[in-house]
């Protein structure tokens, strides 16, 4: 289990991350069906690859980790969707996500925050949040396309995409201690989602967990 980072770290963290945003200057970008809005600027973030399975911070789950498809370019990376592949997250985390929301669906190694969980999670955050409010936005991705994959296998490939290793120029700041990463998504054919071909993540500064995924037609935060 990792070392826990004192408050004054994380304070610092998100300070760095609003000081960029006062410097670069932002655009305010509304967030689908009444998710968060977001603000929009440049500061540099690079990401590292996915991290191995481990504890959950007051959970005896030992986690999972997604192992959704990632095509790295020089500047970003793109969500690759497999049209067959393993059902993510699995059953097994899934069943222990109905006793413990606090249980880990999967862990990402990101630059910016160090390692980010996505929980089983509330109405408010994580898997269950995305499962209630964007469950029809990710079917609608897989729409049109020859494929046996469900609304999750999408969905948790594109948000380790999005997190390991963001577009350029971010995460960025999103107000309220959370930042915004954002990525490309595409099938393994070449196709593109129509007409939601992004992804945007948005990530608790403070607590380092995922908040909410969801497809989108901006290409950045």
């Amino acid at each position: 289990m990792p070392a826990q980072r004192s408050r004054s770290t994380l304070t610092g963290t998100a300070a760095v991350v609003a000081a960029v945003v006062v410097i670069g200057g932002f655009a305010l970008t509304n967030a689908r069906e009444g998710d968060d809005a977001v603000l929009s600027a440049a500061p540099s973030a690079t990401a590292t690859a996915p991290a191995g399975q481990g504890a959950d911070t007051g959970s005896t789950d030992t986690g999972s980790t997604d192992t959704g498809s990632t095509e790295t370019s020089s500047d970003s990376s793109v969500a690759v969707i497999t049209r067959s592949g393993p059902d993510l997250p699995g059953t097994a985390v899934l069943d222990r996500c109905a006793s413990d929301g606090r249980a880990s669906v999967a862990r990402y190694d990101t630059a910016a925050l160090g390692e980010v969980v996505l929980q089983c999670g509330t109405s408010a955050q994580g898997y269950e949040h995305i499962r209630v409010r964007h469950t029809r936005d990710w079917q609608d991705v897989l729409a049109g396309h020859t494929t046996q994959r469900d609304w999750d296998d999408a969905m948790l490939t594109a948000v380790r995409a999005a997190l390991t290793n963001p577009q350029k120029g971010l995460p960025v700041d999103a107000g309220d201690g959370k930042v915004c990463y954002a990525a490309p998504v595409r099938f393994d054919d070449g196709s593109t989602p129509s007409p939601d071909g992004f992804v945007k993540v948005i990530v608790s500064a403070t607590t380092e967990r995922v908040i909410t995924a969801y497809p989108t037609r901006d290409s950045d935060c």
